[in-house]
């Protein structure tokens, strides 16, 4: 989540705590394609912009909303969780970064014999 943040913002971001993880299912009307979504989501200290860094490709901005401008667009969400990861923060859901292990492999994966 820090190496996403810092593409899709430009901003350095510190987790402090797990905010919830959440699994929702729906099809996409354009394409009837079955779409399943997984997400983390964290709270944190996010930095100011870092001069010269481009956002990741495909990303054309930062937008900073408010929760009620989060809930006003919610027509335009890829998903659900969207609003309800934001509606989680403001209800004070917080979970230790140690509920969630990465083994070190996946810095260095094993050669499997």
């Amino acid at each position: 989540m820090v190496r996403e943040t810092l593409e899709e913002t430009a901003r350095a971001f510190t987790p402090e705590s797990l905010v919830g993880v959440y699994l929702s299912r729906f099809t996409r009307p354009a394409t009837g394609e079955d779409v399943t979504y997984l997400r983390f989501a964290y709270c944190g200290r996010v930095g100011e912009p870092l001069p010269g860094r481009p956002l990741d490709t495909g990303i054309v901005r930062t937008l900073w909303l408010t929760p009620d401008e989060v809930r006003a667009s919610a027509a335009r969400h890829r998903s659900p969780l969207v609003l309800r990861c934001i509606e989680d923060h403001q209800a004070g859901c917080r979970y230790p970064l140690d509920l969630l292990t990465a083994d070190a492999s996946i810095y260095a994966p094993e050669v499997k014999r």
